[in-house]
């Protein structure tokens, strides 16, 4: 852990005229099973292990690029396969392509499902800090029906104009960043009775980004698909 709060000190010299984040970042990323109960008759490993395959959890690290302009990728793997996230501001979606499926799902970021269905959550900055490293980390937490996340964060690196995600309400990022003005240094994933995530920022580095990194196939929508759920779209990549 000294070595990356090391790492964050002389990376913070570069980014100190910069107006909002850009370059990489990578998370690592731990799963714990809260309890041993089943759910519905499925053991909550099985379940797990499910929504690893799904890409619904990363394994072991979590690759973020960002650039300056508020689109951003996120990588990850299970086994050999790539998972890959991509937000292209311009449409308010983040698109999901798992390996070489020509199926890909697209989150409607605009919309935070629990808020949708009327249970709107609660967004605060609470009182107590957490030392990481050699960082003193603010807290944010959210929480919802179903669940918490807690976002730490310092006011010293990894600062972003939160205007650049001002529609995105999905896990409450930008009511996270309005409070924050930065990238989070760790995140905690809470659903309840069921598993815990923790992704803790193992380094960063700002750096320009080429803007072919955000580009997407060409595909069209499967609005049968589409139709079956609230925040996401279906795509057939042609």
């Amino acid at each position: 852990m000294k070595n990356v709060i090391v790492f964050f000190i002389l990376m913070l010299a570069f980014e100190v005229n910069s107006q909002s984040f850009e370059g990489k970042l990578e998370y690592l990323v731990s799963t714990e099973i809260l309890g041993d109960t089943l759910v519905q008759n499925i053991s909550k490993n099985k379940l797990i292990e499910k929504l690893k395959s799904q890409g619904e959890i990363p394994i072991d690290t979590l690759t973020y690029i960002y650039s300056a302009k508020g689109d951003f990728v996120s990588i990850s793997k299970y086994g050999s396969i790539d998972i890959i996230s991509n937000f292209i501001k311009k449409n308010n979606l983040l698109y999901t392509f798992i390996g070489d499926l020509n199926i890909v799902s697209a989150i409607d970021v605009t919309i935070d499902l629990e808020e949708k269905l009327g249970n709107p959550p609660s967004v605060k900055k609470i009182n107590e800090k957490e030392k990481i490293g050699d960082l003193e980390c603010y807290i944010v937490e959210v929480k919802w029906k179903t669940g918490i996340y807690r976002y730490y964060f310092s006011d010293s690196i990894l600062k972003i104009d939160p205007e650049l995600f001002k529609d995105y309400n999905y896990d409450q990022f930008y009511a996270f960043l309005r409070i924050s003005n930065a990238l989070p240094i760790k995140i905690e994933k809470l659903t309840n009775n069921f598993f815990k995530s923790t992704y803790l920022l193992h380094s960063y580095t700002p750096q320009k980004i080429d803007k072919v990194i955000f580009s997407i196939p060409k595909m069209r929508e499967d609005r049968t698909m589409s139709n079956m759920y609230i925040n996401k779209k279906i795509f057939i990549i042609k």
